[in-house]
């Protein structure tokens, strides 16, 4: 009696929570309906006949007379459908291939009122107002004004906006990617020190991270600003503060020698002495698991999942009838190769002396190359994911003392020969004030540096790489330290009774443990340092933001320079979270 009241009470609960889940569809499906209903509207006024011109040429003309009869059926037909599609997806009656299309095609529906409207819409802007003229020939025009921040670039005042746009995106990844790496070491030193024993260590680090993340950024960079103005001294003093006569500095920024790669052959050679000892050592330290029996590999065609897999396997393994343990070097040499194309691409690029020409990657030289390199270079490392997932990446590393002492020994001799190239590549220019003309002083003011003997860091460029870093760097210090302590401290009590060190602990238990929760919190700082970025208009930084609104007070054309705007920071976006990702997925698996 007790089980059939027990199972009445089961069953009376799931009824209750079934009306309730349906109830509140209902409201979500009521908002929907508000919500939708203007839209739907809309979209059917600009598909009037006379309406919108690009689209005179579509059979589908609605009558004026109509548009608010068809809008009530339009909106309650999505409204009915999507109703359909959850009491469906509630039932858990598909497999997951079925589940996800169910999702898609329900998503897919109900932004159609969203997406109908935005498209129209802009025709309908195109159409009417001329401020939303998309063509970006202004561009081509001269800019008028000159920037401060140009390097590598050489600008003049009759280059057109488009070369001071290249520049200022330039400036903008530079000093984002110095940020993130210079927040990242000490956003994780400072995270560590948190969780130090050492009282003195661990508030110093807690008076860090709340001081730098409880003052805004913006703050931040103007007392820095100040701090550069007040703290050092003017251009007028630089003969006075100079390291040896090789670095000068004065509240304008930072001199430092001219370092050019005067043989870029010799360049080349050096980095791939480290790619090649790379290769060897990936070899080497290979773990080749030896099969009873070899299977041959087998392609079905009963599907379209079977014949996604077949492509998706000839494409990323087509060296699979090679032995198993040679297959996994090509992509560790296509991997090297891309490297160095990469390299000599992207110098060349810079010092826009390139004249080498890819036919059908792309045809504007000098990127031919560069392009080619970086298809390759993902390409090789899609290879290598597909060997990892087969288990023939997989490395172990001998600890005996004879094989470290051997290790040690090429390590060194490799980085002596890298130096030796890197050393016969570059040439290295000292810095040279001039301070005399024709035999007589000149005064402060006329102080100038000889050309191409010196490179300059500004100091705004300082200024805000400072500003992005201390920010960012106390945000990432508390995702590792919440990263850290969520570890079960079974782990850290077991690498402590193994003898291992507090260093050895670290970087063989804690740190490897806590990137799994730690990556997706850095992802997310990355890109706030990225959007951040923008602040460069306040300390007067020519980054692309601060460039293309320059753009925008002079010459006008507001909506297309902002929609550059919005798809240079969206593209920088996406390419971190790819980046991001990748590595979040080398050391996690788990997938729902």
């Amino acid at each position: 009696m007790k089980k059939v009241e027990r199972m009445f009470d089961l069953s009376q609960i799931f009824r209750d929570l079934y009306s309730i889940y349906f109830f509140f569809l209902a409201i979500v499906l009521g908002i929907y309906y508000k919500f939708s209903k203007p839209l739907v509207y809309e979209s059917l006024v600009h598909l009037t006949p006379g309406r919108l011109e690009k689209l005179s040429f579509l059979p589908v003309n609605v009558s004026s007379s109509a548009v608010d009869s068809l809008t009530v059926y339009i909106t309650f037909f999505l409204c009915i459908f999507i109703f359909v599609e959850f009491y469906n997806l509630s039932k858990g009656s598909f497999n997951q291939s079925k589940y996800n299309f169910r999702i898609q095609l329900l998503a897919a529906v109900a932004f159609i009122p969203v997406i109908s409207y935005f498209i129209l819409q802009i025709l309908w802007l195109l159409q009417a107002d001329t401020s939303w003229d998309f063509d970006i020939e202004f561009m081509d025009a001269p800019t008028g004004w000159a920037i401060t921040n140009q390097w590598p670039f050489d600008l003049e005042l009759s280059d057109n906006r488009m070369e001071f746009y290249k520049a200022g995106l330039f400036n903008s990844v530079r000093v984002v990617i110095v940020s993130i790496l210079l927040s990242t070491v000490i956003g994780i030193v400072i995270g560590v020190l948190r969780l130090s024993r050492n009282k003195l260590l661990s508030n110093l680090a807690r008076a860090y991270v709340d001081l730098f993340r409880n003052l805004p950024l913006i703050l931040q960079l103007l007392l820095i600003l100040v701090w550069f103005v007040t703290t050092l001294e003017p251009f007028r003093e630089i003969q006075d503060n100079n390291f040896l006569g090789w670095i000068f500095w004065s509240n304008q920024g930072f001199i430092f020698p001219k370092i050019v790669i005067e043989n870029m052959l010799f360049f080349l050679l050096g980095l791939g002495t480290l790619l090649f000892f790379r290769i060897y050592t990936r070899f080497s330290e290979r773990i080749f698991i030896e099969k009873e029996e070899t299977e041959a590999k087998t392609f079905s065609v009963d599907n379209l999942d079977d014949v996604k897999a077949n492509l998706k396997y000839l494409i990323f393994r087509p060296f699979y009838f090679l032995d198993k343990r040679f297959e996994p070097i090509i992509p560790d040499v296509l991997f090297s190769f891309s490297i160095l194309s990469f390299m000599f691409g992207i110098f060349r690029i810079l010092e826009w002396n390139y004249s080498f020409s890819f036919t059908g990657i792309l045809d504007q030289e000098p990127f031919s190359l560069f392009v080619f390199s970086v298809i390759l270079l993902f390409y090789s490392l899609k290879m290598s994911s597909a060997l990892e997932l087969e288990g023939l990446n997989t490395f172990t590393e001998d600890s005996s003392p004879e094989a470290i002492n051997r290790r040690l020994q090429l390590t060194g001799v490799v980085t002596v020969f890298f130096f030796i190239f890197l050393y016969l590549s570059i040439a290295v220019t000292q810095p040279n004030l001039i301070t005399e003309k024709n035999g007589e002083e000149l005064s402060w003011g006329q102080w100038k540096f000889e050309e191409n003997t010196y490179e300059r860091v500004s100091s705004v460029f300082i200024n805000l790489m400072i500003g992005l870093t201390l920010y960012t760097a106390a945000q990432i210090a508390e995702v590792v330290r919440g990263s850290i302590q969520s570890l079960p401290r079974g782990q850290i009590e077991a690498a402590i009774s193994m003898g291992l060190s507090p260093y050895q602990r670290l970087k063989l238990v804690i740190l490897p443990q806590a990137l799994r929760s730690m990556i997706p919190a850095l992802t997310n700082q990355y890109l706030n340092c990225w959007k951040n970025s923008s602040l460069a208009l306040l300390v007067g930084f020519s980054d692309f933001y601060f460039i293309l609104t320059g753009i925008v007070n002079n010459a006008g054309h507001a909506v297309p320079i902002f929609i550059m705007i919005l798809l240079t920071y969206q593209s920088g976006s996406l390419l971190i979270s790819a980046i991001m990702n990748k590595i979040n997925s080398s050391v996690t698996k788990v997938k729902i």
